[in-house]
């Protein structure tokens, strides 16, 4: 699974899968069960307000409990008058959509490194049409640096005697 496609199954973006695997001093396998672990991460530090470090806690709590489908609350006071509530049967279903969309939409892997060059496919053309004179810069890689160099110094000669003199 590629980094994209990582982050499209865990419903953020590239960098925030990046920054929270960072923070969170964990190096992040691109896996289905890590997906999962994070997705619910994501859920519970941007949609519910929680830490990040505590979105974590509650995520390793949550995932412990079978896949059955109900609820479970998780984070619990002492005295059980609060906690957070999740539906596993909802976050699981989402979880398995947008794992699906994921490996459909975000491509194979590409073998080899990426390449590095820009695309040069018609900027010849498209210079050409500007209005360079690529034969005058194809002469000119002909020539040695010296006379690269005198030619230039008679460029500036010349654009300098055009300039009118200043009193």
């Amino acid at each position: 699974m590629t980094r994209s496609q990582f982050a499209l199954a865990v419903l953020a973006d590239e960098k925030w899968v990046e920054n929270a695997g960072r923070l969170l001093e964990r190096r992040l396998r691109y896996s289905v069960e890590e997906a999962r672990w994070l997705g619910l991460v994501h859920v519970l530090n941007q949609e519910v307000g929680l830490t990040l470090a505590r979105s974590a806690a509650l995520a390793d709590e949550t995932l412990k409990h079978p896949m059955t489908g109900g609820s479970v609350v998780v984070g619990r006071t002492e005295n059980g008058s609060a906690g957070v509530s999740i539906d596993l049967g909802r976050f699981y279903s989402t979880h398995a959509a947008a794992f699906s969309a994921a490996l459909y939409m975000g491509g194979s892997r590409r073998r080899g490194r990426r390449s590095t060059t820009p695309a040069r496919k018609g900027f010849l053309k498209r210079a050409e049409r500007y209005g360079v004179d690529i034969d005058l810069l194809r002469a000119g890689l002909h020539l040695s640096p010296r006379k690269r160099l005198e030619q230039l110094d008679e460029n500036a000669a010349f654009i300098s005697a055009l300039r009118p003199m200043r009193s």
